[in-house]
């Protein structure tokens, strides 16, 4: 499964982004996550994105382990099993959505 990649790379701005994932189906929306915190094996039943703007993270999709970092996005399919633990001194701040059904 290829869930990791390089938003930085196509937009140099939040705003840019969130009307790309908008433009793709999500309903993007500002999320953070406290230093230190744990959101184990959740699961959704849309297709979900995540994209990094400041801070790191250890994430799990599926059966795949990685880091992610401002300016990464991740891609979950629906109903797949995902953890992200923060692990930056600051919050981790996220572009995520949900794809509109």
């Amino acid at each position: 499964m290829n869930w990791k990649s390089r938003w930085l790379e196509q937009h140099t701005d939040a705003d840019a982004l969130k009307q790309q994932l908008q433009s793709e189906g999500f309903n993007a929306y500002e999320w953070t996550g406290r230093p230190g915190g744990a959101y184990l094996d959740y699961i959704h039943a849309q297709d979900e994105v995540v994209c990094v703007l400041s801070g790191t993270a250890d994430v799990k999709v599926a059966d795949e382990q990685g880091t992610v970092e401002s300016g990464d996005r991740m891609d979950v399919p629906a109903n797949t099993y995902h953890s992200i633990t923060v692990t930056s001194k600051e919050p981790l701040v996220v572009l995520t959505g949900m794809r509109s059904t």
